[in-house]
């Protein structure tokens, strides 16, 4: 595990142990009211560490992405966005990348949205951008548009305007970003102003981890730091929280 820790050259960011596993709901038997409040602490302590990292930006836009699929990416930033809003009383915006943060109360999607549109400011911005479950909360589901050659372009083309726009409107832009999309798709590492990645602590091997961190910096992305998911706890966890 340290081998990951030094190859990644964390800088100021430190290793947070984000302790979900596949869902909102913690392993073990925990009591469900400690449960939630085990994620909203670590993602608090995620979120502070991230202002931290980027003090000189009052609007921030992180992008999370796992050395290989299954590495928990989505989990995180999902619940990252539901903290800060929730908790921390900010505006978040979740760019679903990959489809995988459903579960969220919203209104139905226009299918006559136009991401190119968007993209190239033929349309305004909000039509991409839907408000979730009443609070401070939006997710912009980039997935249905992310296979369309024109938004490829696009992105390439305006992708730092189009970012700049969306982070004047939240505290925190989260993009849920898949392995298939960085191999195969857009490139928004230079776009954002940090990039996270997401490990599978005790399965992912840290040459995988150095890999990809090696790809982001040679497309322009900003490394902050490594988030281990799914740590396995061998002593008891009422134990750990009296160390």
């Amino acid at each position: 595990m340290s081998k990951i820790y030094d190859a990644l050259e964390r800088r100021d960011l430190g290793v947070t142990d984000a302790k979900t596993v596949s869902s909102p709901t913690l392993s073990g038997n925990i009591s469900p009211d400690i449960e939630v409040y085990g994620i909203d602490a670590e993602m608090s302590s995620l979120y502070y560490t991230i202002a931290t990292t980027l003090p000189d930006r009052d609007h921030r836009s992180i992008l999370f992405v796992g050395p290989r699929s299954k590495e928990g990416v989505s989990t995180i930033a999902r619940e990252l966005a539901k903290t800060v809003t929730s908790r921390l009383d900010k505006k978040a915006l979740l760019v679903d990348c990959q489809g995988g943060c459903d579960g969220f109360t919203c209104r139905a999607i226009d299918p006559s949205v136009s991401l190119e549109d968007i993209l190239e400011r033929k349309a305004p911005l909000d039509g991409a951008i839907y408000p979730v479950n009443g609070g401070g909360m939006s997710v912009l589901p980039f997935f249905l548009w992310a296979d369309s050659p024109r938004v490829q372009i696009s992105l390439n083309e305006n992708g730092s305007g189009f970012w700049n726009a969306l982070n004047q409107q939240f505290d925190l832009t989260i993009i849920d970003y898949p392995q298939e999309l960085f191999a195969n798709g857009p490139s928004m590492m230079s776009m954002v102003d940090g990039v996270i990645i997401v490990v599978e602590a005790e399965k992912t091997r840290w040459q995988a981890a150095l890999g990809l961190k090696e790809k982001i910096v040679s497309e322009g992305g900003n490394v902050l730091g490594v988030v281990f998911n799914k740590r396995r706890h061998y002593i008891p966890q009422f134990i750990y929280d009296r160390l």
